[in-house]
C-alpha cells in the first residue's frame, strides 16, 4: 500500500462517516464518506454566490455520478456533479 492510500485509511477512519449511498436502479450500499459543510461557490468575478454541501469517497468503495443519492441526518440528497477525482478520492457536490 502506498502512503496515500494509508493516509486515506486515517481521514476516513477520523472524519468520516458511515452512511447509504444508492444509484437509481441500484440497492444502497454503507460506505464512509468525509462531508463538508459550507463549501463556497464562487460568481463570474470570484465573488460568493452561494454554499454546497460536499462528500468525498474513496475510488475503491464508490465512484460519485450524477444522480446518485447520499442519505445525511435522515435526508435524502442528489449528487449534483463530481469536483474532483485525483484517482484514489472523488469528491462530488450535493444538489440541495
Amino acid at each position: 500500500m502506498i502512503p496515500f492510500e494509508q493516509m486515506d485509511d486515517v481521514v476516513f477512519a477520523t472524519l468520516g462517516v458511515v452512511v447509504p449511498v444508492r444509484r437509481p436502479n441500484v440497492s444502497s450500499v454503507r460506505i464512509p464518506l468525509v462531508v463538508r459543510d459550507g463549501v463556497e461557490r464562487l460568481g463570474e468575478f470570484q465573488q460568493v454566490i452561494g454554499r454546497a454541501r460536499h462528500v468525498s469517497a474513496r475510488n475503491r468503495e464508490w465512484t460519485f455520478r450524477r444522480g446518485d443519492e447520499v442519505t445525511l441526518d435522515g435526508r435524502v440528497q442528489t449528487v449534483e456533479a463530481l469536483v474532483t477525482d485525483d484517482g484514489l478520492v472523488n469528491e462530488a457536490v450535493l444538489h440541495g
